[in-house]
């Protein structure tokens, strides 16, 4: 998970999105665009029943990908010891043991469901493949050896011929999850996380090909980068990939423009980077990552604010996302990667504050739900997109247990308002004189034909009636469909569902 420091929520509830015109039949911007569901608690810790159900009720809401980070350390022989076990072979599935049967039955399970399914081979590390010194505590993201993690993400590959979607890292540029993120050089403090991880990535990347896992076969996605950085008083993390030395034990987060710049060695104007930062990020010799996708975390202040919200210099959120494609774009020229590489968001959501919870940061119930939508339609029309991502069905059980973006609640799992607008999204947006209205069957069967009534009730009152009965037959179940602007609310009815209720602010 990301950005456990939370802010202020601003109490914005948005109504609205500006859009282009969109002509009257249904415009399919996104027609391919797949949804994707994590929630490691109810999928892998809570024994197989739980996982079973869990699976299930992720394809009733639509899911078409199921994630799950893979932690090293928690399935590695003696995670905690200095040296590595003896007579251990890293690169042979069976040397895991038993530790893996979580995820051969998460594997097994969404596939027999007819969901893909997302495997990110992460740290936390065991003790004894960090290139660290110190205790176990202290080793346990730190410089992991990469070709240790190759062995790995051998194993992982070799064990799961049929998982067809990889990601390499969870939250590189966070120092949660690797570092350092900055280190004193010659008196001054330079970005490390970015170059560490571009060689597991090439380490990952080896061993996948190795196991038959290829970019014509499979997909194989860098990033799972989050969307923010630190910034403190006196660096410059946000804009430099050197800071002042004092700043290096201060930086915990690299803003994701900076920590791709490292990644990609590319300069601020998206030349090739040079000279001593050049020197810094091993540039030399730089030779193309082979992938076909790159993966993003888009949260807005860690899910505490509109999708739309103001952002920092070098961070990159949902309503900034241009930013992610130039970069991707300027090294895809200077071919690191792949030109016009496509975008999956793989977590995404909003904390809310449940009963017991008392979290000043959250957002309300009836804002996640508002912003959930507003952020499928935003992706809806940004063509480089291909996947959106909802982090978790079922909220943990407090802050300290971790994170309240769940679709239900924790305590008798009560269903959120945000449960139907996920399942049944819909966005309506101001066009002159009528009306866009965007729309998901999330659980349609992709190439079933079928229908949605687009429904309408005047203000203060609850008597809906059907405005347009829309066909669905785009492979993700998006729609728009333009109508008269008529005042009230709207509402999507299918198979006996209704989506929560909409309206756009008044002209």
């Amino acid at each position: 998970m990301t950005e456990t420091a939370r802010r202020r929520a601003r109490r914005l509830f948005v109504v609205a999105a500006a859009c282009a015109a969109l002509p009257t039949a249904p415009a399919l911007a996104a027609p391919d665009q797949l949804s994707l569901i994590e929630d490691e608690t109810f999928m892998l810790d809570r024994g197989p029943e739980v996982q079973a159900q869990t699976l299930d009720e992720a394809k009733a809401l639509g899911a078409d990908i199921i994630r799950a980070n893979v932690i090293w350390a928690r399935v590695a022989p003696s995670p905690t010891s200095t040296k590595k076990p003896k007579g251990f072979d890293g690169k042979k599935p069976e040397s895991y043991g038993a530790a893996l049967a979580m995820f051969d039955s998460l594997v097994a399970g969404a596939q027999a469901r007819g969901m893909q399914v997302l495997l990110t081979p992460t740290g936390p590390i065991p003790a004894w493949a960090s290139r660290c010194k110190g205790s176990a505590a202290a080793r346990k993201v730190c410089k992991p050896d990469p070709k240790l993690y190759g062995d790995f993400v051998r194993a992982l590959g070799a064990r799961y011929p049929t998982v067809k979607y990889w990601s390499i890292w969870n939250e590189p540029n966070l120092g949660s999850w690797l570092s350092p993120q900055y280190e004193v050089v010659g008196g001054v403090a330079v970005q490390r996380s970015a170059s560490l991880y571009r060689s597991l990535a090439k380490s990952a990347i080896s061993s996948l090909r190795a196991t038959g896992h290829r970019t014509t076969t499979d997909q194989i996605w860098l990033g799972e980068t989050a969307p923010l950085g630190d910034d403190p008083s006196g660096c410059s993390a946000q804009r430099s990939l050197r800071a002042p030395k004092s700043c290096a034990s201060r930086i915990k987060k690299t803003s994701p423009e900076t920590f791709l710049r490292g990644v990609f060695c590319l300069s601020k104007s998206g030349g090739s980077l040079g000279g001593a930062e050049g020197k810094d990020q091993a540039c030399k010799g730089y030779k193309k990552l082979g992938i076909n996708g790159y993966a993003h975390h888009p949260y807005t202040r860690g899910g505490s604010r509109p999708p739309l919200s103001k952002t920092n210099a070098g961070e990159i959120t949902i309503g900034v996302a241009s930013r992610l494609t130039k970069l991707l774009d300027q090294a895809g020229k200077r071919k690191r990667i792949p030109t016009k590489l496509p975008v999956h968001y793989t977590e995404h959501g909003w904390q809310t504050n449940p009963p017991g919870v008392n979290d000043i940061f959250a957002v309300t119930d009836a804002q996640q739900s508002e912003y959930i939508n507003q952020s499928d339609w935003i992706a809806y029309n940004n063509k480089r997109v291909k996947t959106v991502a909802q982090y978790k069905i079922v909220d943990d059980v407090n802050i300290a247990a971790g994170f309240q973006m769940g679709l239900r609640l924790f305590n008798g799992g009560a269903r959120k308002p945000a449960y139907d607008a996920y399942k049944l999204p819909l966005w309506v947006a101001d066009k002159g004189a009528n009306l866009t209205v965007y729309g998901q069957v999330r659980p349609a069967d992709a190439g079933v034909a079928g229908t949605v009534d687009v429904q309408n009730a005047p203000a203060g009152s609850s008597a809906f009636k059907t405005v347009a009965t829309v066909p669905v037959t785009s492979a993700n179940g998006t729609f728009t469909v333009e109508v008269p602007d008529t005042g009230g609310v709207w509402r999507l009815s299918w198979n006996g569902m209704t989506s929560r209720q909409a309206e756009v602010a008044s002209k």
